[in-house]
Formats: C-alpha cells, structure tokens, sequence
C-alpha cells in the first residue's frame, strides 16, 4: 500500500469504518473514498475527516459504484447489502450473497482493485456446531447456516455472505485475482470514533431482563481498524480467515469492572436499567432437558466457560492490544461523554 492509493472503505460511517478511515488519515494516505447510507451520518463524519472523499452508494444497488472504484487499490468491507423486504433470514442470507457478489465482480472489472479485506464475524465460525464434545474452534470452522434453533438468526446471512465471497473469489469469475482476507471480530468494545455508536457493552448489558452469565471473546474497535490494515498489507494474510480477539472475559466481570469505576448515576444514564446476570452454571442446569438443541450446544459450554478459540494465525497479531480494562473504561467514558453532548 503506497500513500497515494486510491483506498476504499465501504460503511465508512460504521463502528469498525470509522476507525479504520481516521488511522489511515494519521498514517498519511490521501486518497481515501468511503461509501455510506445516511446522510446526517456522513456529513458529521466529513466534517471530522475532511480529507476523505464520501459517496452514498448500497451494496445490492449500482448507483455510483463506478465513481467509488474507479482506480481503487484496496478495499475494505464493512458494509453489507440490505433489502428490508426480506421476510426471513434466509432471505437476508440471499441479499447478502447477491451484494457481496455484485461487489466483487465490480472490484474484477475496474482491473485495478488488488484485495479485500471483508469483515465477517465469529458467528460464522463457532456455532451451530452438532458435535456437542466439541470445544475449541479456530478459523477452519463454520457455522452451519442450515441447522435450527441458532439462538441469533443473523448468523444464517453473515454465514451465506461470507461463502458467497469465497465462492467467487476461487471461481473463474475472478479473472483478475483479487486477493480476499476475511477478520472475524469477536465482541467488539471501545470507544466510537463517532457520537452515534453504542458498543457491545451496551447491547450486552442494558436492560430490565435477567440473563446468563458466560464468557466472551472481546476485542476494542480501534484494534479491529488496526487489524484490518495490517492484514490488508499483509500479503500472508491473502486468502485466509482471521479471528480478530484481544481478550477473554465474562458479562459478570465487565459488569463489576463498571461498577467500580462508575456511579449509580453514570451506569443509568449509559446503560439504563442494567440486566441481572444469573450464574452460568445455575442457567445450565435449568437448561439440561434442552441438551439436545443448538441453543444448548452452543450457549451452555460458554456459561461454564470451557470454549476456546485458537486462531491458525498467530503471525497477524503483530500488534499490542489493547487490555481489557481499559477498553470498557473508556467505552463508558465515551459513552457518557456522547450523552452529555446529545
């Protein structure tokens, strides 16, 4: 990668999109292009980043993609194709694979784009699983779209999205040889580049409900920008799918560790009512007549934390990460911080 690339960020305006377009701009490239959806979004992003270049462009639909990849290197994904049509998951699954594909065979047919790096997730790698011994997953799994009872449906069309993109990438429809890299982010924390992103933190914890205790795989999203760049200038990466994970906790823990370093009053305001975790062993045991499910399979050795993921390539973790602590600290820093301006 050479500073003046044409590089491309599609969902630029995203939690992961954001930070990988603010770290290029401090590394010094200056043809950065990042495509978005909203308007407000991208307007207020522009005005934090004005050296790189916006265009409203979806995934699925062809409207000023030739003006996005004209010329373009590189090119990050972080977007996905939507049609809120969609009835079901499988049906999300095709939106998804008929994007995916339409970006590629653009990327092919500007003879100018050299890789992708796709950001996907952990949740097409690690459910779904029938083998109920199995415990550790590294990158050479996948989760099977097609079993039921996956307790988060969106599962089914990150896993068909992502297959649609290797599909094509080893086809004979990639007359040019794009290279794609895949990272798959665990729990993604940390603070928001931008004032409109709640991170897992709060998906995980807000709310008056009661919930399992287990454990997490988590990552901060200014290393899983990071990780995108350095597999993107990685030309061992080409080709291979990455966990992107710093850190292995529980919801119990991070729930304490907020506690501690905040008030009463800061949790409400970020998290509003904050779930009641029960045990994970207790929740087990409640679960036991479900043995025979994929919600059990999956969710139950995770309450007794006994899921390992080993990454296949240790090599791309070329970088610090950053420790835990801080990473939740700073998100409810953040967080707050965002509310008070709102």
């Amino acid at each position: 990668m050479e500073l003046n690339d044409k590089i491309v960020i599609i969902g630029v305006t995203g939690y992961i999109g954001a930070w990988v377009a603010k770290k290029l701009t401090d590394m010094g490239y200056t043809q950065i292009v990042g495509t978005y959806r909203n308007e407000a979004k991208a307007r207020q992003l522009q005005s934090m980043l004005p050296n790189v270049n916006f265009y409203k462009a979806n995934l699925g639909e062809t409207e000023n993609w030739h003006e996005v990849l004209n010329g373009a290197k590189w090119v990050f994904n972080q977007g996905s194709a939507y049609n809120p049509n969609d009835r079901t998951f499988k049906d999300r699954g095709r939106t998804k694979e008929k994007g995916i594909r339409m970006l590629l065979q653009m990327a092919v047919d500007t003879g100018t784009v050299k890789k992708i790096v796709h950001t996907s997730a952990e949740s097409t790698i690690a459910y779904a699983n029938e083998n109920a011994d199995k415990t550790i997953f590294t990158e050479d799994d996948w989760t099977n779209e097609d079993r039921e009872g996956l307790f988060d449906l969106h599962m089914v069309s990150k896993t068909m999205e992502e297959k649609a993109a290797w599909s094509f990438i080893h086809s004979p429809e990639n007359t040019t040889n794009i290279s794609l890299t895949t990272i798959h982010p665990t729990h993604v924390m940390g603070p928001s580049f931008v004032p409109w992103h709640n991170d897992m933190i709060y998906a995980m914890l807000h709310g008056d409900r009661a919930m399992a205790d287990s454990q997490l795989y988590g990552v901060d999203v200014r290393d899983a920008a990071a990780m995108n760049i350095a597999l993107m200038k990685s030309a061992a990466a080409d080709g291979k799918r990455h966990f992107a994970s710093a850190f292995k906790s529980t919801y119990s823990t991070l729930l304490d560790l907020i506690k501690k370093n905040f008030t009463d009053e800061q949790i409400e305001a970020v998290l509003g009512h904050v779930a009641r975790i029960i045990p994970g062993a207790d929740a087990a045991d409640v679960l036991g007549p479900c043995h025979a499910t994929s919600y059990y399979q999956d969710m139950v050795p995770r309450m007794l934390n006994r899921v390992v993921y080993k990454t296949n390539h240790p090599e791309a973790y070329a970088y610090e990460y950053t420790e835990p602590n801080t990473t939740v600290i700073q998100a409810m820093e953040k967080m707050l911080q965002d509310k008070n301006k709102g």
